[in-house]
Protein backbone atom coordinates (compact mmCIF):
# COMPACT_ATOMS: atom_id res chain seq x y z
CA UNK A 1 0.00 0.00 0.00
CA UNK A 2 2.83 2.61 0.93
CA UNK A 3 4.81 1.91 -2.44
CA UNK A 4 1.51 3.31 -4.76
CA UNK A 5 1.09 6.21 -2.60
CA UNK A 6 4.83 6.98 -2.74
CA UNK A 7 4.83 6.76 -6.72
CA UNK A 8 1.63 8.84 -6.90
CA UNK A 9 3.42 11.15 -4.48
CA UNK A 10 6.49 11.34 -6.79
CA UNK A 11 4.58 11.47 -9.60
CA UNK A 12 2.48 14.63 -8.55
CA UNK A 13 5.28 16.35 -7.73
CA UNK A 14 7.34 16.21 -10.32
CA UNK A 15 8.11 19.23 -12.35
CA UNK A 16 5.92 19.66 -14.98
CA UNK A 17 8.30 18.81 -18.96
CA UNK A 18 9.45 22.26 -20.17
CA UNK A 19 8.07 23.51 -23.94
CA UNK A 20 11.07 23.90 -26.14
CA UNK A 21 9.80 26.34 -28.95
CA UNK A 22 12.47 25.61 -31.88
CA UNK A 23 12.76 27.05 -35.06
CA UNK A 24 14.61 26.08 -37.54
CA UNK A 25 17.80 28.13 -36.88
CA UNK A 26 17.42 27.01 -33.02
CA UNK A 27 17.89 23.24 -34.39
CA UNK A 28 21.26 23.96 -36.60
CA UNK A 29 22.65 25.52 -33.95
CA UNK A 30 21.94 23.45 -31.15
CA UNK A 31 23.43 20.48 -33.42
CA UNK A 32 26.31 22.03 -34.20
CA UNK A 33 27.21 23.07 -30.37
CA UNK A 34 26.03 19.90 -28.72
CA UNK A 35 25.41 17.13 -31.78
CA UNK A 36 28.41 14.16 -31.56
CA UNK A 37 29.26 14.29 -35.28
CA UNK A 38 29.93 17.86 -34.66
CA UNK A 39 32.32 17.05 -31.98
CA UNK A 40 33.74 14.20 -32.82
CA UNK A 41 34.56 16.27 -35.93
CA UNK A 42 36.38 19.47 -33.89
CA UNK A 43 37.92 16.89 -32.49
CA UNK A 44 39.59 15.71 -35.89
CA UNK A 45 40.49 19.02 -36.49
CA UNK A 46 42.34 19.68 -33.11
CA UNK A 47 44.68 16.42 -33.81
CA UNK A 48 45.47 17.76 -37.36
CA UNK A 49 46.55 21.26 -35.99
CA UNK A 50 48.69 19.20 -32.62
CA UNK A 51 50.67 17.14 -35.52
CA UNK A 52 51.43 20.18 -37.62
CA UNK A 53 52.70 21.49 -34.41
CA UNK A 54 54.67 18.73 -33.66
CA UNK A 55 56.15 18.97 -36.91
CA UNK A 56 56.83 22.76 -36.19
CA UNK A 57 58.55 22.04 -32.57
CA UNK A 58 60.56 19.18 -34.54
CA UNK A 59 62.36 22.10 -36.82
CA UNK A 60 63.21 24.34 -33.54
CA UNK A 61 66.82 23.82 -31.47
CA UNK A 62 66.55 21.31 -28.85
CA UNK A 63 68.04 21.26 -25.74
CA UNK A 64 68.97 18.95 -22.52
CA UNK A 65 70.22 19.83 -18.72
CA UNK A 66 71.64 16.99 -17.24
CA UNK A 67 73.58 16.73 -13.50
CA UNK A 68 75.15 14.17 -12.16
CA UNK A 69 76.49 13.50 -8.64
CA UNK A 70 78.13 9.71 -8.91
CA UNK A 71 80.47 7.15 -7.30
CA UNK A 72 82.48 5.14 -9.46
CA UNK A 73 85.26 2.67 -9.50
CA UNK A 74 86.74 1.45 -12.51
CA UNK A 75 89.07 -1.85 -13.33
CA UNK A 76 91.84 -1.17 -15.31
CA UNK A 77 92.79 -4.68 -16.53
CA UNK A 78 89.29 -4.38 -18.28
CA UNK A 79 90.47 -1.65 -20.86
CA UNK A 80 93.95 -4.10 -20.80
CA UNK A 81 96.18 -1.88 -18.44
CA UNK A 82 98.65 -3.11 -15.91
CA UNK A 83 100.62 -0.77 -13.60
CA UNK A 84 102.92 -2.46 -11.13
CA UNK A 85 102.37 -1.82 -7.44
CA UNK A 86 98.99 -0.87 -7.98
CA UNK A 87 95.70 -2.68 -7.77
CA UNK A 88 94.11 -3.43 -11.00
CA UNK A 89 90.51 -1.68 -9.65
CA UNK A 90 90.63 2.01 -8.56
CA UNK A 91 88.30 4.10 -6.95
CA UNK A 92 85.58 4.48 -5.58
CA UNK A 93 85.85 7.99 -6.65
CA UNK A 94 83.26 10.86 -6.39
CA UNK A 95 82.53 12.98 -9.51
CA UNK A 96 80.42 15.77 -10.26
CA UNK A 97 78.87 16.51 -13.60
CA UNK A 98 76.85 18.76 -15.13
CA UNK A 99 76.32 18.73 -18.99
CA UNK A 100 74.09 20.92 -21.36
CA UNK A 101 73.45 19.40 -25.00
CA UNK A 102 71.56 21.60 -27.91
CA UNK A 103 71.08 20.69 -31.54
CA UNK A 104 69.36 22.29 -34.43
CA UNK A 105 68.80 21.80 -37.60
CA UNK A 106 70.29 24.28 -40.07
CA UNK A 107 69.03 22.98 -43.23
CA UNK A 108 66.75 19.63 -43.79
CA UNK A 109 64.74 19.94 -46.72
CA UNK A 110 62.56 16.78 -45.69
CA UNK A 111 61.60 17.75 -42.64
CA UNK A 112 60.59 20.98 -44.17
CA UNK A 113 58.54 19.59 -46.67
CA UNK A 114 56.68 17.19 -43.85
CA UNK A 115 55.86 20.17 -41.95
CA UNK A 116 54.45 21.99 -45.03
CA UNK A 117 52.89 18.52 -45.28
CA UNK A 118 51.03 18.39 -41.70
CA UNK A 119 50.11 22.53 -42.92
CA UNK A 120 47.52 21.25 -45.88
CA UNK A 121 46.69 18.47 -43.74
CA UNK A 122 45.23 21.00 -41.23
CA UNK A 123 44.02 22.63 -43.47
CA UNK A 124 42.01 19.73 -45.05
CA UNK A 125 40.61 19.08 -41.70
CA UNK A 126 39.08 22.54 -41.36
CA UNK A 127 36.98 21.99 -44.67
CA UNK A 128 36.13 18.07 -43.30
CA UNK A 129 34.87 20.22 -40.35
CA UNK A 130 32.79 22.90 -42.74
CA UNK A 131 31.68 19.64 -44.75
CA UNK A 132 30.33 17.94 -41.24
CA UNK A 133 28.40 21.17 -40.05
CA UNK A 134 26.65 21.32 -43.61
CA UNK A 135 26.13 17.70 -43.74
CA UNK A 136 24.63 18.10 -40.03
CA UNK A 137 22.48 21.08 -40.69
CA UNK A 138 21.17 19.16 -43.49
CA UNK A 139 20.28 16.04 -42.10
CA UNK A 140 18.43 18.45 -38.89
CA UNK A 141 16.86 20.49 -41.18
CA UNK A 142 15.75 17.06 -42.47
CA UNK A 143 14.38 16.78 -39.80
CA UNK A 144 12.93 19.78 -38.99
CA UNK A 145 10.71 19.46 -42.02
CA UNK A 146 9.45 15.21 -40.87
CA UNK A 147 8.23 17.29 -37.73
CA UNK A 148 6.72 20.15 -39.92
CA UNK A 149 4.82 17.75 -42.15
CA UNK A 150 3.59 15.43 -39.08
CA UNK A 151 2.00 18.76 -37.24
CA UNK A 152 0.10 19.46 -40.72
CA UNK A 153 -0.82 15.72 -40.72
CA UNK A 154 -1.79 15.70 -36.86
CA UNK A 155 -3.75 19.23 -37.77
CA UNK A 156 -5.14 17.80 -40.97
CA UNK A 157 -6.50 14.72 -39.45
CA UNK A 158 -8.14 16.92 -36.91
CA UNK A 159 -9.79 18.37 -38.83
CA UNK A 160 -10.73 15.73 -40.39
CA UNK A 161 -11.94 14.06 -37.42
CA UNK A 162 -14.07 17.26 -36.45
CA UNK A 163 -15.64 17.25 -40.55
CA UNK A 164 -16.83 13.52 -39.87
CA UNK A 165 -18.00 13.93 -36.56
CA UNK A 166 -20.32 16.34 -38.12
CA UNK A 167 -21.36 14.26 -41.09
CA UNK A 168 -21.75 11.61 -38.54
CA UNK A 169 -24.45 14.00 -36.25
CA UNK A 170 -25.99 15.04 -39.55
CA UNK A 171 -26.78 11.31 -40.81
CA UNK A 172 -28.07 10.65 -37.17
CA UNK A 173 -30.09 13.06 -37.18
CA UNK A 174 -31.33 12.56 -40.79
CA UNK A 175 -32.02 9.10 -39.74
CA UNK A 176 -34.25 9.84 -36.57
CA UNK A 177 -36.43 12.48 -38.91
CA UNK A 178 -36.87 9.61 -41.27
CA UNK A 179 -35.31 11.26 -43.82
CA UNK A 180 -32.36 9.16 -43.94
CA UNK A 181 -30.95 5.49 -43.95
CA UNK A 182 -29.56 3.27 -41.55
CA UNK A 183 -26.58 2.70 -44.39
CA UNK A 184 -26.01 6.58 -44.11
CA UNK A 185 -25.22 6.73 -40.86
CA UNK A 186 -23.13 3.21 -41.01
CA UNK A 187 -20.70 5.16 -43.54
CA UNK A 188 -20.90 8.35 -41.51
CA UNK A 189 -19.53 6.05 -38.51
CA UNK A 190 -16.75 4.31 -40.39
CA UNK A 191 -15.67 7.56 -41.90
CA UNK A 192 -15.46 8.94 -38.38
CA UNK A 193 -13.45 5.68 -37.36
CA UNK A 194 -11.05 6.13 -40.13
CA UNK A 195 -10.64 9.51 -39.24
CA UNK A 196 -9.93 9.15 -36.25
CA UNK A 197 -7.32 5.98 -36.90
CA UNK A 198 -6.05 8.54 -38.95
CA UNK A 199 -5.12 11.36 -36.37
CA UNK A 200 -3.72 8.46 -33.67
CA UNK A 201 -1.27 7.44 -36.55
CA UNK A 202 -0.46 10.97 -37.43
CA UNK A 203 0.28 11.53 -33.71
CA UNK A 204 2.28 8.35 -33.30
CA UNK A 205 4.59 9.29 -36.31
CA UNK A 206 4.76 13.21 -34.69
CA UNK A 207 6.10 11.81 -31.81
CA UNK A 208 8.36 9.69 -33.17
CA UNK A 209 9.78 12.57 -35.14
CA UNK A 210 10.08 14.69 -32.39
CA UNK A 211 12.22 12.57 -30.79
CA UNK A 212 14.59 12.05 -33.68
CA UNK A 213 14.86 15.74 -33.57
CA UNK A 214 15.74 16.48 -29.92
CA UNK A 215 17.91 13.96 -29.97
CA UNK A 216 20.24 15.12 -33.44
CA UNK A 217 20.37 18.45 -31.55
CA UNK A 218 21.34 16.90 -28.03
CA UNK A 219 18.20 18.24 -26.13
CA UNK A 220 16.16 16.81 -23.46
CA UNK A 221 13.84 13.94 -25.04
CA UNK A 222 10.95 14.42 -22.54
CA UNK A 223 10.84 17.94 -23.23
CA UNK A 224 7.55 19.18 -25.19
CA UNK A 225 8.64 20.69 -28.58
CA UNK A 226 6.92 23.24 -30.53
CA UNK A 227 7.91 24.57 -33.52
CA UNK A 228 7.96 27.94 -34.89
CA UNK A 229 8.06 27.65 -38.23
CA UNK A 230 5.18 26.10 -40.19
CA UNK A 231 5.64 23.59 -43.35
CA UNK A 232 6.76 25.99 -46.06
CA UNK A 233 4.17 26.09 -49.31
CA UNK A 234 6.15 27.71 -51.97
CA UNK A 235 10.40 27.25 -52.65
CA UNK A 236 12.70 29.81 -54.73
CA UNK A 237 13.94 28.43 -57.98
CA UNK A 238 17.30 27.98 -58.68
CA UNK A 239 18.95 27.49 -62.02
CA UNK A 240 21.45 24.92 -62.45
CA UNK A 241 24.16 26.88 -64.00
CA UNK A 242 24.06 28.85 -60.75
CA UNK A 243 24.14 26.14 -58.48
CA UNK A 244 26.76 24.36 -60.19
CA UNK A 245 29.36 27.83 -59.90
CA UNK A 246 27.47 28.11 -56.05
CA UNK A 247 28.79 24.48 -55.49
CA UNK A 248 32.07 24.77 -57.13
CA UNK A 249 32.69 28.11 -54.57
CA UNK A 250 30.97 26.73 -51.86
CA UNK A 251 31.34 22.47 -51.36
CA UNK A 252 34.12 22.55 -48.52
CA UNK A 253 34.58 18.52 -49.82
CA UNK A 254 36.45 20.28 -53.04
CA UNK A 255 38.43 22.35 -50.82
CA UNK A 256 39.35 19.26 -48.65
CA UNK A 257 40.19 17.58 -52.23
CA UNK A 258 42.35 19.99 -53.23
CA UNK A 259 43.96 20.16 -49.79
CA UNK A 260 44.49 16.38 -49.61
CA UNK A 261 46.00 16.61 -53.07
CA UNK A 262 48.73 19.15 -52.03
CA UNK A 263 49.49 17.29 -48.86
CA UNK A 264 50.28 14.14 -50.71
CA UNK A 265 52.36 15.66 -53.30
CA UNK A 266 54.15 16.93 -50.18
CA UNK A 267 54.76 14.15 -48.64
CA UNK A 268 56.01 12.92 -51.97
CA UNK A 269 58.34 15.59 -52.23
CA UNK A 270 60.08 14.74 -48.63
CA UNK A 271 60.18 11.48 -49.67
CA UNK A 272 62.58 12.61 -52.29
CA UNK A 273 64.01 14.97 -50.45
CA UNK A 274 65.36 12.10 -48.08
CA UNK A 275 68.26 11.28 -50.95
CA UNK A 276 69.28 15.49 -50.12
CA UNK A 277 72.10 16.32 -47.55
CA UNK A 278 71.45 17.68 -44.85
CA UNK A 279 72.83 20.40 -42.09
CA UNK A 280 72.53 20.33 -38.45
CA UNK A 281 74.56 21.79 -35.74
CA UNK A 282 75.72 19.97 -32.04
CA UNK A 283 76.56 21.41 -28.47
CA UNK A 284 77.71 19.70 -25.69
CA UNK A 285 78.86 21.71 -22.69
CA UNK A 286 80.49 19.45 -19.71
CA UNK A 287 81.51 20.72 -16.53
CA UNK A 288 82.91 17.97 -14.14
CA UNK A 289 85.53 17.44 -11.39
CA UNK A 290 85.74 15.28 -8.29
CA UNK A 291 84.53 17.84 -5.92
CA UNK A 292 82.64 20.98 -6.25
CA UNK A 293 85.53 23.17 -6.01
CA UNK A 294 87.67 21.94 -8.98
CA UNK A 295 84.66 21.96 -11.54
CA UNK A 296 85.78 22.70 -14.99
CA UNK A 297 84.58 23.45 -18.18
CA UNK A 298 84.94 21.71 -21.10
CA UNK A 299 82.57 21.89 -25.00
CA UNK A 300 81.91 20.44 -28.54
CA UNK A 301 80.77 22.48 -30.95
CA UNK A 302 80.08 20.94 -34.30
CA UNK A 303 78.71 21.17 -37.50
CA UNK A 304 77.71 17.89 -39.20
CA UNK A 305 76.79 17.66 -42.89
CA UNK A 306 74.79 14.67 -43.48
CA UNK A 307 75.07 12.74 -47.01
CA UNK A 308 72.60 9.50 -47.20
CA UNK A 309 74.86 6.85 -49.71
CA UNK A 310 72.07 4.21 -49.16
CA UNK A 311 69.04 3.95 -47.60
CA UNK A 312 66.90 1.06 -48.39
CA UNK A 313 63.52 2.73 -47.03
CA UNK A 314 63.66 5.83 -49.24
CA UNK A 315 62.97 4.28 -52.67
CA UNK A 316 59.73 2.72 -50.71
CA UNK A 317 58.58 5.43 -49.04
CA UNK A 318 58.96 7.21 -52.64
CA UNK A 319 56.89 4.58 -54.01
CA UNK A 320 54.28 4.42 -51.58
CA UNK A 321 54.02 8.06 -51.28
CA UNK A 322 53.23 8.37 -55.21
CA UNK A 323 50.60 6.05 -54.67
CA UNK A 324 48.82 8.23 -52.38
CA UNK A 325 49.00 10.81 -54.21
CA UNK A 326 47.42 9.03 -57.40
CA UNK A 327 44.60 7.86 -55.16
CA UNK A 328 44.35 11.77 -53.67
CA UNK A 329 43.82 12.94 -57.62
CA UNK A 330 41.14 10.19 -58.18
CA UNK A 331 39.23 11.01 -55.28
CA UNK A 332 39.92 15.19 -55.93
CA UNK A 333 38.41 14.26 -59.47
CA UNK A 334 35.53 11.80 -58.21
CA UNK A 335 34.50 14.70 -55.79
CA UNK A 336 34.08 16.85 -58.22
CA UNK A 337 31.67 14.93 -60.13
CA UNK A 338 29.53 13.92 -57.06
CA UNK A 339 29.02 17.47 -56.02
CA UNK A 340 27.89 18.10 -59.64
CA UNK A 341 25.04 15.43 -59.76
CA UNK A 342 24.19 16.05 -56.38
CA UNK A 343 23.79 19.78 -57.20
CA UNK A 344 21.59 18.50 -60.52
CA UNK A 345 19.88 15.13 -58.61
CA UNK A 346 18.62 18.14 -56.45
CA UNK A 347 17.41 20.90 -58.50
CA UNK A 348 15.59 18.39 -60.53
CA UNK A 349 14.01 16.39 -57.00
CA UNK A 350 12.93 20.25 -56.18
CA UNK A 351 11.70 21.07 -59.45
CA UNK A 352 9.45 17.85 -59.33
CA UNK A 353 8.69 18.58 -55.65
CA UNK A 354 7.09 21.88 -56.85
CA UNK A 355 5.20 20.57 -59.94
CA UNK A 356 3.68 17.98 -57.73
CA UNK A 357 2.85 20.84 -55.11
CA UNK A 358 0.94 22.71 -57.84
CA UNK A 359 -1.19 19.47 -59.22
CA UNK A 360 -1.81 18.29 -55.11
CA UNK A 361 -3.34 22.17 -54.35
CA UNK A 362 -5.34 21.40 -57.95
CA UNK A 363 -6.18 18.37 -56.35
CA UNK A 364 -7.68 19.58 -53.02
CA UNK A 365 -9.68 22.29 -54.95
CA UNK A 366 -11.33 19.55 -57.37
CA UNK A 367 -11.60 17.19 -54.20
CA UNK A 368 -13.41 19.49 -51.75
CA UNK A 369 -15.85 20.86 -54.87
CA UNK A 370 -16.67 17.19 -55.38
CA UNK A 371 -17.39 16.57 -51.48
CA UNK A 372 -19.68 19.55 -51.57
CA UNK A 373 -21.57 18.88 -54.64
CA UNK A 374 -21.88 15.17 -53.51
CA UNK A 375 -23.24 16.58 -50.13
CA UNK A 376 -25.73 18.58 -51.87
CA UNK A 377 -26.77 16.00 -54.43
CA UNK A 378 -27.33 13.93 -51.29
CA UNK A 379 -29.20 16.36 -49.22
CA UNK A 380 -31.41 16.98 -52.27
CA UNK A 381 -32.15 13.32 -52.76
CA UNK A 382 -30.74 12.92 -56.15
CA UNK A 383 -27.05 11.66 -54.94
CA UNK A 384 -26.08 7.98 -52.93
CA UNK A 385 -24.05 7.36 -49.69
CA UNK A 386 -21.68 5.66 -51.99
CA UNK A 387 -20.63 8.54 -53.92
CA UNK A 388 -20.68 10.88 -50.59
CA UNK A 389 -18.18 8.29 -49.31
CA UNK A 390 -15.93 8.57 -52.25
CA UNK A 391 -15.81 11.76 -51.71
CA UNK A 392 -14.51 11.86 -48.51
CA UNK A 393 -12.04 9.87 -49.40
CA UNK A 394 -10.67 11.59 -52.16
CA UNK A 395 -10.82 15.01 -49.71
CA UNK A 396 -8.88 13.19 -47.40
CA UNK A 397 -6.35 11.97 -49.76
CA UNK A 398 -6.11 14.79 -51.69
CA UNK A 399 -5.00 16.60 -48.43
CA UNK A 400 -2.82 14.06 -47.58
CA UNK A 401 -0.94 14.30 -51.01
CA UNK A 402 -0.56 18.19 -50.65
CA UNK A 403 1.21 18.18 -47.00
CA UNK A 404 3.35 15.07 -48.45
CA UNK A 405 4.47 17.12 -51.72
CA UNK A 406 4.69 20.54 -49.44
CA UNK A 407 7.19 18.91 -46.88
CA UNK A 408 8.99 17.09 -50.17
CA UNK A 409 9.53 20.47 -51.58
CA UNK A 410 11.10 21.74 -48.14
CA UNK A 411 12.96 18.46 -48.15
CA UNK A 412 14.37 19.19 -51.72
CA UNK A 413 15.19 22.74 -51.10
CA UNK A 414 17.35 22.11 -48.19
CA UNK A 415 18.85 19.31 -50.39
CA UNK A 416 19.71 22.26 -52.92
CA UNK A 417 21.51 23.94 -50.72
CA UNK A 418 23.58 20.95 -48.99
CA UNK A 419 24.33 20.74 -52.62
CA UNK A 420 25.68 24.51 -53.02
CA UNK A 421 27.43 24.29 -49.87
CA UNK A 422 25.11 27.25 -48.49
CA UNK A 423 23.29 25.58 -46.05
CA UNK A 424 24.08 26.93 -42.88
CA UNK A 425 24.00 30.56 -44.22
CA UNK A 426 20.11 29.56 -45.64
CA UNK A 427 19.13 28.36 -42.31
CA UNK A 428 20.54 31.31 -40.46
CA UNK A 429 22.70 28.89 -38.28
CA UNK A 430 26.13 31.30 -37.86
CA UNK A 431 29.30 29.42 -39.89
Amino acid sequence: MFLPVLFSFLAATAAPAETLHLSLTDAVQRALQNGTQAELARSERERARIATSEAWLNLLPQADVRIQRYSQSINLATFGFSIPGQPSVIGPFNVSDGQIAAAMQIFNLAAIRRYQGFRQGEAASRYSLEASDNDVAAAVARLYVLVQRADAQVASRTADVSLFEQLSKVANDQFKAGTGTRLDVAQANVQLSRSRQGLLVAQNDRENARLALLNAIGADEVDALELTEPLPTTAEALAVDAALAAAQTGRPELREAEAREKEARLVLDAARARRMPSLSMDFEGDMSGNKNDDLRWTRRIAGTVSVPLFRADVQVNIARAKVQLHEAEVRRAQERRDVEQDVRRSILSMQNAAARVTVAEESVRVAEEALTVSRDRQEAGFGSPVEVDRAQDAYRQAHEDLIAARADLAAATHEVHHATGDIRTTVGATP
